[in-house]
């Protein structure tokens, strides 16, 4: 990913940016962007190997 610094007139408009920006990446890079941000989070909570795991939980609900 490169990096980008840009200026906004207003928080709105920043705001409006980031959606714009994350609603055209495609599926697997958004999987990227939420596996980056998870390390980061996992890394300043220093989180142990059995934090890091993800749980394997499956649900179903019944539809009708």
């Amino acid at each position: 990913m490169d990096k980008v610094i840009k200026v906004y007139d207003s928080f709105a408009e920043a705001e409006q940016d980031d959606i714009e920006y994350y609603s055209n990446l495609d599926p697997n890079e958004k999987i990227k962007e939420l596996e980056n941000i998870r390390e980061v989070y996992l890394n300043s909570i220093n989180a142990t190997e059995e934090q890091r795991k993800l749980q394997r939980v499956f649900e179903t609900a019944d539809r009708e």
